[in-house]
């Protein structure tokens, strides 16, 4: 029996398939014909919808499993597909993508850089520009009308140009691990009730707080009217705006088609963020020090500190337009996902050809990834001018928080209410869903996780602050070493 207040660490038992027989029934379950419009959750559990006669490109990665790719491509053409081609890097832009490692986490700090390119030709799997090249080739080849590339992000779509309506879904599944999870198929009634259930009393907060057992202690505070704004915007299926800037800045509203006359919400966010990892990887524990959601110090965090303090110096005197400080960053990003049965990503951890490597942890229900740097407070392109004037890297980068406590005080009482208590989303205990997950399962096999980390001290035996928290990449790779899970 454990003697941590926290969930003890565990990991999903998939084993590597070893014949395409072994990943059919996950491509079954993952492809359907299109049929009610669904809406996509980004990044996450995306559905293989086909249509009859459809011929299917799929943009992929050099290290693509071949009995996922076989199965897919077998559960497409049952569903009606007549041709299903895979094409990789190399043979889009030349050359195939980096290799990355999640013990350079520290390397997210130079990705900033790439939230100034305005558009379409980043992708957020590898920076290659394998969106846009994905669009020349269809130019070239107009037989194909389906197009999976990607895994999040408007920048998928918008790349694609006249494209766009051949883009099916994203495409994460070049790994065996992430393809078998079942977070994948989780059924989408349930995680439509269960979103809705997560943002519904933001409208009602008067105070947010939000604490860590890693050292994070952030509190801001909205009025009625702020707070009506931010839950009217906090739903973005599979990955929630849980912070009001995030969710009504003229960025986020522009990309809806809404108006974005009306400045967004700066909540005034005070306190510290602290943790040891990013969507690149790890890095020595971090305290980012925030007063009224502007950046105002940082303490440690290795190389991943240092590149931080020097672009804070460097920019020292920006001023985003619509901002009410100077200062290149500000609180910008507490966003949750809500992928219930996923789980960290461990085939490629160390060898990966993502930019973000360590991106999948955080789809993981119950995990914050709060973030730094600047939003487009208005006109998006007003914003890419004033960066590309002052020569200003735009974009946030991250901090993740596993056993996060999020709360609301509802106003008119003294009640707090916890969305998030210790990493556990409270609406998967509600009566409510419960009751509605019977229509699929059990509903203590539905409603888990099945992936949570290790933290000594926190929920494993050993010291955080001696063990961990100055080299978190050492202590999983000892942890892999002895057979354990991280």
């Amino acid at each position: 029996m454990s003697v941590y207040s926290f969930p003890d660490p565990c990991a999903p038992d998939y084993r590597k398939p070893a014949s395409v027989k072994d990943c059919l029934s996950q491509a079954r379950r993952l492809v359907t014909k299109v049929g009610p419009a669904e809406t996509p959750r980004i990044g996450v559990a995306p559905r293989l919808f086909v249509k009859e006669g459809d011929k299917v490109l799929i943009v992929t990665l050099p290290d693509q499993d071949r009995y996922v790719a076989a199965a897919v491509t077998q559960a497409l053409q049952e569903q009606g597909a007549v041709q299903v081609d895979f094409i990789y890097p190399r043979q889009l832009v030349g050359r195939d993508p980096e290799i990355t490692s999640v013990a350079d986490g520290w390397k997210e700090y130079n990705l900033m850089e790439g939230g100034k390119a305005s558009g379409t030709a980043l992708d957020l799997v590898t920076g290659l520009g394998l969106v846009g090249a994905a669009a020349e080739y269809l130019d070239e080849h107009p037989e194909y009308t389906a197009v999976f590339v990607d895994v999040a992000g408007a920048n998928a779509k918008r790349g694609l140009g006249k494209h766009i309506g051949k883009f099916r879904g994203f495409w994460p599944f070049n790994t065996w691990d992430w393809f078998l999870s079942r977070g994948h198929t989780f059924p989408r009634e349930l995680w439509d009730e269960f979103e809705k259930m997560i943002v519904a009393p933001l409208g009602e907060a008067s105070e947010v707080r939000i604490t860590d057992p890693e050292g994070t202690y952030l509190e801001f505070y909205l009025t009625p009217e702020e707070a009506k704004r931010w839950q009217m915007q906090a739903l973005l299926h599979g990955h929630l705006f849980m912070n009001p800037l995030m969710a009504t800045c003229g960025e986020i509203l522009e990309t809806k088609g809404l108006s974005f006359e009306t400045p967004p919400v700066f909540s005034h966010v005070s306190g510290v963020l602290a943790g040891t990892s990013n969507h690149c990887g790890f890095f020595p524990r971090i305290e980012t020090y925030f007063e009224d959601d502007r950046l105002v110090e940082v303490r440690g965090g290795g190389k991943y500190g240092e590149g931080i303090r020097e672009l804070m110096d460097t920019f020292k005197n920006i001023h985003w337009p619509g901002y009410p400080e100077k200062g290149l960053f500000w609180f910008c990003d507490t966003a949750l996902c809500t992928a219930v049965g996923v789980h960290r990503r461990t085939s490629d951890m160390f060898k990966s050809y993502w930019i973000y490597p360590n991106l999948p942890e955080r789809t993981r229900a119950g995990i914050f990834h709060l973030g730094f740097g600047s939003r487009a407070s208005g006109s998006e392109k007003e914003f890419a001018a004033y960066a590309q004037k002052m020569k200003a890297p735009r974009g946030h980068i991250h901090v993740h928080n596993y056993f996060a406590t999020y709360e609301v005080k509802l106003r008119g009482t003294d009640y707090w209410h916890k969305i998030v208590d210790k990493g556990w989303v409270t609406a998967l205990s509600d009566p409510a869903l419960r009751a509605l997950a019977t229509k699929y399962g059990d509903p203590d096999e539905l409603l888990k996780y099945d992936w949570v980390p290790p933290l000594p001290g926190i929920n494993c035996k050993g010291d955080y602050l001696q063990d961990y928290a100055p080299d978190p990449v050492a202590y999983l790779k000892k942890r892999l070493k002895k057979g354990k899970s991280i």
